[in-house]
Parts: structure tokens; C-alpha cells; sequence
């Protein structure tokens, strides 16, 4: 994943968090819509998850695999340990 692709996966969670935030400044509160908004936030947490595990796999795609003082052990490690953390992290 280039450089490019990242930032439209970020653009994509900074338009959906707008999303949210514009939800709750203009909803009536006779009428909530609470779970649209719910609907929202998980579309921005899926969203900020799946830019996290491309920023990951950029990282390892293009820092560690290049890196000749890391053994692909560690890689491996290293990879399952940060996918691991990444899935952990956006779980709701």
C-alpha cells in the first residue's frame, strides 16, 4: 500500500467522524436518532481499523522486510504481535 492509498483510508475516518460530530450538533433532542449515530461511530472505528492495519502492514511491507539486522523470526513476531494489537485496539 503506497503513501496515497493510506491517506484516503484517513480521509475516509475524518469524514465519518465529521459525520458523527455533525450528527449530534443538529439532531433533535425530541428525536435523537441514537442508532443512526451508533451506526456512525462503528463505520469510523471500522474504518480507523482498517487504515491501522494498512498503516501495519505498510510498515512491515516497507520497514521491517527491508530492515537486514531484523531475523524473519522477529518479523513474523513482531507482525503477529502488532495485528494482534491493532484488532485488540478497535474492537468494540
Amino acid at each position: 500500500m503506497d503513501k496515497d492509498k493510506l491517506i484516503i483510508r484517513l480521509n475516509r475516518v475524518i469524514g465519518q467522524v465529521e459525520a458523527v460530530k455533525k450528527r449530534l450538533e443538529t439532531q433533535d433532542e425530541a428525536n435523537p436518532q441514537c442508532l443512526d449515530t451508533i451506526h456512525l461511530i462503528k463505520a469510523a472505528t471500522n474504518a480507523l481499523k482498517k487504515f491501522g492495519e494498512a498503516y501495519v502492514q505498510d510498515y512491515f511491507d516497507h520497514c521491517l522486510n527491508e530492515s537486514p539486522d531484523i531475523q524473519d523470526a522477529e518479523k513474523q513476531r513482531l507482525a503477529k504481535e502488532l495485528k494482534s494489537i491493532i484488532q485488540s485496539a478497535f474492537t468494540l
